[in-house]
């Protein structure tokens, strides 16, 4: 059985990558029960929830499961990884590369 809109991909091109933090995608529109990070280009790249914090960085050819997360808790939706509205923000770490960026987010279980 498929699920209809149980996930969201987001996508970035990293020739267009700059030392500005840049928004993957856009804000999540339900909460989040598993996310990775694929990082599909030739260069690393800063990953951050806020747009000015590095909390990740991914290397080239690098996938990054986002389940090592503090999960958050509440009565109606029980447990998740990252709140509805949230945004990811990529910036690199070395110059623009070729390939994209990838964030699978699941929104059911």
């Amino acid at each position: 059985m498929a699920l209809s809109g149980a996930f969201e991909i987001k996508e970035f091109n990293a020739a267009s990558l700059t030392n500005v933090y840049q928004t993957l995608g856009t804000v999540l529109s339900n909460p989040c029960y598993e996310a990775t990070i694929i990082n599909e280009s030739n260069v690393s790249v800063y990953v951050s929830v806020d747009g000015s914090t590095n909390s990740f960085r991914i290397g080239a050819g690098m996938t990054l499961p986002l389940s090592t997360l503090p999960r958050q808790t509440t009565l109606t939706q029980g447990e998740y990884l990252l709140n509805k509205g949230t945004q990811l923000y990529i910036k690199q770490t070395t110059g623009a590369g070729t390939g994209i960026i990838v964030f699978n987010a699941q929104m059911t279980r």
